[in-house]
Formats: structure tokens, sequence, C-alpha cells
């Protein structure tokens, strides 16, 4: 059956509630996903490689979406004026798909994590970097882990607190996917 004898067959049986249903389900599907990303960025913010894990996941988000975006197509297009406006509401329905799998690799990536050691190591810098128009405040701590300096995002009150030269407990994580990552402990 072609995508247009779809529609209409969808449109004659859509009721009311459907319509409502996929035009809520559209607008706040973005937002969600938005507030996913946020949620898993501040907790990933002191992998390894944070750049490649939101690359990498992003990326499988992004195909995964266009995949269930094609599929599901016929039974969100309630009327020929949606045929028109799919590239819209499939570019929303991305936009959350991206976020919500940001948020499930991070929490897989924080499952498939296990504790190698925490050591008290000293803190050889501290670095602020102001905030501003789209750019978070970052306060870093450098500290020295197994020979290597390593720079770890903490929470401005901890960071205000520690001076350079005394001893921050530093936990170190190893991940099976190969996102490893520093945790503060006194943080927590």
């Amino acid at each position: 059956m072609n995508l247009k004898k779809q529609i209409k067959l969808n449109s004659d049986n859509a009721s009311s509630t459907k319509h409502i249903l996929v035009a809520l389900l559209l607008f706040f599907l973005p937002f969600v996903g938005i507030f996913c990303a946020i949620v898993s960025v501040d907790n990933f913010k002191n992998y390894n490689s944070p750049y490649w894990f939101t690359f990498i996941f992003g990326i499988i988000g992004l195909i995964i979406a266009l995949f269930i975006s094609r599929k599901i197509k016929p039974y969100i297009v309630l009327n020929n004026k949606m045929i028109d406006s799919y590239d819209n509401l499939k570019i929303l329905f991305i936009i959350g798909f991206i976020g919500f799998t940001l948020l499930i690799a991070q929490k897989l990536n924080s499952k498939l994590s296990v504790l190698e050691k925490c050591e008290s190591t000293i803190v050889l810098q501290k670095i602020f970097h102001k905030g501003g128009f789209r750019r978070p405040e970052k306060n870093i701590l450098i500290v020295n882990i197994n020979g290597e300096n390593q720079k770890i995002i903490s929470e401005r009150k901890y960071w205000e607190n520690i001076s350079v030269g005394q001893l921050a407990k530093v936990c170190v994580y190893k991940s099976y996917i190969g996102f490893d990552s520093l945790e503060l402990l006194e943080e927590k």
C-alpha cells in the first residue's frame, strides 16, 4: 500500500485523541531530549574523552532515529499537509532521540565502569573559566594520576575550599566500553 493510501486510511480512522497525542509527542519530545542531553553532559564531564563520547553516541542516536522515523511515518502522518512538513517533524524527533541516546549511553557506561582505584593526590593547579553567554563556568583542578596530569571539573564550592598543594581524593573508573572517568570523592 502506498503512503498516500495509508495516510487516507489513517486520516479516516484517526480520532481527535490520536491527533492530540501525536501533537503532544512531537511538541514535548525535543524538550525532553534536550533535558536528557543536558543531564548526560553534566554527568560525563570528567570522562577521559567526553567529545568522542558525545560524537559516537550522538551519531548512533541519529542513525537509530532516522531508521525509526522512517518506520513510524505512516502512523504519524495523519493528513496530506503533514506529508510536506514531515521533515520538520522528523528533525524534532531526531533531536529528542539523540538526547535520549546520550543519557542512556552515559547511564550504561556508568553501570559498566568498575572502580580501579581511589587515591589521595596533590592538587597541582586550579583553573577558573568564567561563564558567559552559551558558555558554562568551569572550575578545574589539575592533579597527577599515574604520572600524568589530569584535569577534573569540580563543583564551585569544592573548588573554592581546596588550595594548590592540598590533597584531593580522586577515584579512577575503568569502563568496558572505553570511556574511563575520574571522580572527586569529597564532592559526593
